[in-house]
């Protein structure tokens, strides 16, 4: 038996958030378990950096902050934190969202009822999470597919498994390779899928882990610049995957095509674009994965956020 409980990292990245940040860490100081909470800011314009002074001052065990100067963008920001934390696992989450009260115990009994050996095993446990939208409407995203023993990375990359709730084991940021080019959109999907990527096992817990605020943060506001080079992302995301010796499989591959079709047509408002994204939408469907694959939640929300929007 072990002498001690996991102790919990947190990692956080703000930018310009003085109006939601008491209330994101607000969240998590009442974790029990909470080891360190280790922010990096990248240089905001408002009074964040100061509000995480004062709280580094009030709790000078639990704070390690760090700010970034000049800005460096979300990407290499993001990079900054992989070497901040020094606990057992890992929570990451972004300074406008908030942790679910009672998370990391849920998450550290789950762990010991299964006897998970979490100082040594390249683990991830994921609940659920919940998305806001500004007008109220929020939707539950259950993360209980990964119970099926699907690749974890297939379902990130189809937007079935969804890990702002993960809690993970930190050795598994020991891996994690940095892609950042600079302030490029274009690393998006080849650093956010690396959890999955270099994760050993997953478990899931039936419990809520996270609240996202959609349309709220940097990414919410793209200028045309930056849309146009996130149409990259995926062909970017197989060059990357390719280099660590990982190759998708031809339904995957064409789903990173319906993926870049639906970002050019974000960017360019041609019809062509749709019609090809279709063609790759229905080459990616893959029976191996059943009716998952044509992920009915995804077209749900959808069409549920653009019947809201109209009415």
């Amino acid at each position: 038996m072990k002498e001690r409980s996991p102790r919990f990292s947190v990692i956080m990245i703000t930018y310009n958030q003085e109006d939601v940040i008491d209330r994101t860490l607000a969240s998590l100081l009442s974790q029990k378990h909470l080891y360190e909470i280790c922010v990096s800011d990248d240089c905001s314009r408002d009074k964040t950096w100061d509000i995480l002074n004062e709280y580094a001052r009030k709790y000078p065990d639990l704070f390690k902050i760090h700010r970034n100067d000049p800005n460096l963008g979300i990407f290499a920001n993001e990079e900054q934190t992989w070497g901040m934390p020094t606990g057992d696992i890992v929570y990451r989450i972004a300074g406008d969202d908030e942790c679910c009260e009672g998370y990391f115990e849920k998450v550290a009994d789950f762990i010991v009822e299964n006897g998970i050996d979490w100082e040594n095993e390249l683990f991830c446990i994921v609940g659920d999470n919940v998305t806001v939208y500004p007008d109220g409407q929020s939707v539950t995203t259950c993360n209980d597919i990964i119970l099926k023993s699907y690749p974890a990375l297939r379902l990130k990359l189809r937007g079935l498994l969804n890990d702002r709730s993960a809690c993970f084991s930190r050795k598994i940021m020991d891996r994690y390779i940095p892609v950042s080019k600079g302030r490029s959109y274009m690393v998006e999907e080849a650093q956010d899928d690396q959890l999955e990527l270099f994760a050993e096992h997953f478990y899931y817990i039936k419990a809520l882990g996270n609240v996202y605020y959609a349309e709220y943060g940097v990414s919410s506001n793209l200028s045309d610049a930056v849309r146009k080079e996130r149409v990259g992302i995926y062909n970017y995301f197989e060059s990357f995957l390719s280099s660590v010796g990982k190759e998708l499989c031809r339904a995957d591959r064409a789903y990173c095509k319906y993926r870049t079709c639906i970002l050019q047509y974000g960017y360019q408002h041609k019809i062509t674009d749709l019609l090809r994204a279709a063609f790759h939408y229905a080459r990616s469907i893959d029976l191996s994965l059943g009716i998952y694959s044509i992920n009915f939640k995804h077209f749900k929300t959808a069409l549920s956020r653009r019947l809201r929007a109209k009415a």
